[in-house]
């Protein structure tokens, strides 16, 4: 039984059902893809073709970034797996023989010493590409397959203390039923949508300070993993109150206080955008710096006036994101799609400036006074010396070219900490035991990301350990 079907989920049960295993798979909603199917930046590997063969990146490379992002949390352990398999599982996405998914585009992500997060080149953001490619590749096998939507887990029900024997879920007409099983995979997602008031919210209970952000997380995504097995199994949860802020969510104008907010994937500021300060009209950060540090900056920055004329809550974080026409054309059908849905705006300096003055009506700037700003940054580029430590750019700004912006906001998106897991994806108890055959993969677990997940490492988490998993539970098998 597989509960779950984002990425990790998906990625599990086709290991699985490859191999000839019957898989019953769960689903909490009624379409497949959870918070995987709407990431867009894209999915780490290292070494790979499409990095090219100037690439120096390593291995090593990836573990010591991921390490540093991580704030001494990682378990090292499941780091050197995530790193070393990432080639395979990008391998296992692109290839004709398997998924034939298009991750064929390479970008640098903040935090990242090298280029390495792979997305395609076609109008379909790359996390629901390959969910669209997994959902595809399920129908083959329906004779061993079950799917069940609308399901939602409710209790683990233990054979012996290392041993579970079903899982009950409840249907859509609350009708309970029991599952029986060999093995069990949690796959359920995070905690970021968990905004519930009553005591048993996860934000509530490690994080109460973050319950007025707005998230990007489907709202099913209410850590039901991680409470059934803490309750049902006594399972270990680790990190719990590191949950990712993601410093870039789309404030849409015509509903700026949705609680639900779109991201701008970190690829945006990748090819070369810059974020603006409401408060100033410039720049305040190195806009690559990993995504915690990026985000505290927005915080500390960017708080808008009670005065703004957009509606926007006097003191919430607000900044303006910026990409130039040159880098427009590396992430087209991403900025696009943001245009399509009246996220980012298409415009001159002077409509820039008229964004600008619509968050904050007492800034005092002119057209011009944008102009000489983005020369002067331009300056910054080609001697590639920005005192705010950016170190790669995007192109120069061509001012008679359009520019892309919009209004972004610091938004809850991921949570490092889950359930504790071993080396073989197995949940571990608070007395450090091994429940044998119930497995955690994906956000539901912890450990890989420590502190703060890299970019790109999400989608990589999710394969690595799918696929450690289901050898796992083959091995076990036979």
């Amino acid at each position: 039984v597989v509960v779950g079907t984002g990425l990790a989920g998906l990625t599990t049960a086709l290991q699985l059902l490859e191999r000839g295993h019957k898989v019953v798979l769960l689903e909490k909603t009624a379409k497949l893809g959870g918070n995987s199917i709407k990431a867009s930046s894209g999915i780490n590997g290292v070494p790979t073709v499409f990095q090219g063969s100037d690439s120096n990146d390593s291995i090593a490379s990836f573990v010591e970034d991921t390490l540093a992002s991580g704030k001494g949390l990682c378990n090292e352990d499941l780091v050197h797996l995530l790193a070393s398999n990432s080639k395979d599982a990008i391998h296992w996405l692109t290839s004709e023989d398997h998924m034939n998914v298009d991750l064929s585009s390479v970008s640098r992500l903040g935090g990242h010493s090298h280029a390495r997060t792979h997305r395609g080149n076609s109008k379909l953001p790359p996390g629901f590409a390959i969910i669209s490619a997994l959902s595809k590749k399920l129908d083959a096998h329906n004779s061993l397959l079950t799917l069940i939507k609308n399901a939602r887990l409710d209790k683990i029900v233990l054979d012996n203390k290392f041993h579970v024997g079903s899982i009950e879920y409840i249907d859509e007409s609350n009708v309970r039923t029991s599952l029986k099983a060999d093995n069990f995979v949690l796959a359920t997602g995070g905690i970021s949508a968990d905004f519930d008031e009553s005591s048993n919210s996860l934000l509530k209970k490690y994080r109460p300070d973050l319950l007025s952000f707005p998230s990007t997380n489907g709202q099913q995504t209410t850590g039901d993993g991680q409470k059934i097995a803490e309750r049902d199994v006594d399972a270990k949860l680790i990190h719990m109150d590191h949950i990712q802020v993601h410093p870039t969510g789309f404030v849409k104008l015509d509903s700026v206080s949705d609680k639900w907010k779109f991201l701008c994937g970190e690829v945006i500021r990748g090819i070369g955008g810059i974020l603006l300060c409401p408060s100033t009209g410039n720049r305040f950060t190195n806009e690559l710096s990993t995504r915690d540090v990026v985000t505290n900056a927005i915080i500390d920055n960017c708080k808008v006036p009670k005065t703004n004329k957009l509606g926007i809550k006097p003191e919430q974080a607000v900044s303006v994101v910026v990409v130039n026409g040159e880098d427009y054309l590396k992430a087209k059908d991403h900025i696009n799609f943001y245009v399509s849905q009246n996220l980012l705006r298409k415009g001159t300096v002077a409509d820039l400036l008229m964004l600008l003055k619509e968050l904050n009506p007492d800034l005092h700037l002119s057209v011009d006074n944008i102009v000489a700003y983005f020369e002067d940054y331009n300056g910054k580029i080609i001697s590639n010396n920005d005192p705010l430590g950016r170190a790669h750019f995007g192109s120069n700004f061509d001012l008679g070219d359009d520019l892309y912006f919009g209004l972004t906001t610091p938004v809850l998106h991921f949570s490092m900490g889950g359930i504790e897991i071993n080396t073989d994806g197995q949940v571990t108890t608070k007395d450090n035991s091994v429940v044998d055959n119930l497995y955690a993969a994906g956000e539901v677990s912890g450990g890989v990301h420590g502190g703060n997940r890299l970019g790109g490492s999400s989608l990589l988490e999710c394969v690595v350990f799918g696929k450690v998993i289901s050898d796992s539970i083959h091995k076990r098998s036979t």
